[in-house]
């Protein structure tokens, strides 16, 4: 990694041509820092956007740290990796490399950006972080910059294919020099970091009442939502216009521009997101036979990763959880059906609205796409219930 002119370049001119977009988009209101490279900026993770959002903020050109499932898209990600040069990561991986890089760009006297959430909240609260980022600080000892994005959730949320018109905002939090940290604990370090970054966006929602305008607000929200919170039934949630309907009792609430849901027994999504969690660590599969299915879907497309920009594809598979195994069903010709231990997966998580990813101990790391709303949340919390994990989504 070296930083180089042309990227700086680039990001002017790819800031002049977004910053009206975003802006009629978004509505976005940014806070300006005088602060140089180099520095490292941490930001709370709320839509496909936040690093524009952030980059805004900032006179000189920012690597982000970025999910290499983005720089592996064909042509585009390539054309990305020319003109800003992000960081690539593999989700579901420990990378030393990642961290190498990101020392190469410090020590050149650039600016690096990360999402320490690694994810993009599915409830409007803030989702798991690794407390190895206070250590990755201490090694940069360059001063930190701790960004807050506020009503980002409500505008683009993650289980929606829709925006909604409404205010985003962005600010510096804390600045913290490296004199200022240096002598803390990582623990400490740590505590200081995810206070600084925690945004609950109904917390905010519930003092401001901002509305955000758009259409369909809960199409997709199936995609989330995937227990009904009243009969408990899993996979029978839809969301047709702005309703959410159970398939199989009378459950229905309707999701308004204030991002509540009215109807039923949560108006605020992330009180749902703790209450399904505690259900599904709730749930007693001990007699549950191995050969009974416990949920499937249909339509993934699944991929081998090859490098950071290429994927193979492997056809058109259904897919089935069992409680020792994921089982691929093939769809077509081309491609053979193949079972996934998951005793033999490695790490696992979520790209997008509903992509999931596997990274097996033999080194090699699957990929799904499903144009249809499925909730790849549904298979991580399962998997993590059954493989004994603590849910981090």
């Amino acid at each position: 990694m070296k930083v180089k002119k042309r990227h700086t370049v680039w990001n002017k001119l790819v800031r002049s041509v977004l910053t009206p977009v975003l802006k009629k988009k978004f509505n976005i209101k940014l806070e300006k820092s005088n602060i140089r490279a180099p520095f490292l900026v941490l930001g709370n993770h709320t839509t496909d956007y936040d690093a524009f959002f952030i980059a805004k903020s900032f006179k000189d050109h920012i690597y982000f740290v970025m999910s290499d499932h983005i720089s592996s898209i064909p042509v585009a990600g390539k054309l990305i990796n020319h003109l800003v040069s992000p960081i690539p990561i593999t989700k579901s991986t420990v990378d030393a490399s990642t961290a190498r890089r990101i020392m190469q760009i410090t020590k050149a006297g650039g600016a690096v950006g990360i999402f320490p959430e690694g994810n993009k909240s599915f409830s409007g609260d803030m989702s798991h972080m690794k407390p190895s980022i206070a250590k990755l600080v201490k090694k940069l000892g360059v001063p930190l910059v701790i960004y807050n994005i506020e009503g980002g959730y409500f505008s683009s949320p993650r289980w929606s294919k829709e925006k909604r018109l409404g205010e985003v905002r962005g600010k510096i939090k804390k600045i913290l020099q490296p004199e200022d940290y240096q002598n803390l604990t990582n623990d400490e370090l740590f505590e200081i970091i995810k206070t600084n970054l925690h945004v609950n966006a109904y917390d905010i929602q519930s003092a401001e009442g901002r509305e955000y305008v758009g259409k369909n607000l809960a199409e997709n929200i199936e995609s989330f939502m995937y227990v009904c919170p009243e009969c408990k039934s899993m996979s029978s949630l839809v969301g047709e216009c702005n309703m959410v309907k159970c398939k199989v009792c009378d459950y229905h609430a309707e999701f308004t521009p204030y991002g509540y849901l009215d109807g039923g027994p949560f108006m605020r999504l992330d009180k749902y997101d703790k209450w399904l969690k505690e259900h599904i660590d709730s749930l007693d599969f001990s007699d549950t036979s191995e050969c009974d299915i416990i949920t499937s879907d249909e339509n993934f497309e699944v991929f081998v990763k090859q490098n950071n920009f290429k994927n193979k594809s492997l056809g058109m598979f259904d897919l089935a959880l069992y409680t020792t195994r994921l089982e691929f069903v093939s769809k077509d010709k081309k491609s053979e059906s193949f079972t996934l231990p998951l005793d033999m997966i490695d790490g696992y998580g979520i790209e997008g609205m509903n992509g999931l990813q596997f990274s097996v101990k033999d080194g090699r790391v699957f990929r799904t796409k499903n144009k249809q709303p499925v909730s790849a949340l549904k298979y991580t919390n399962l998997i993590s219930k059954l493989a004994g994990l603590e849910m981090k989504f």
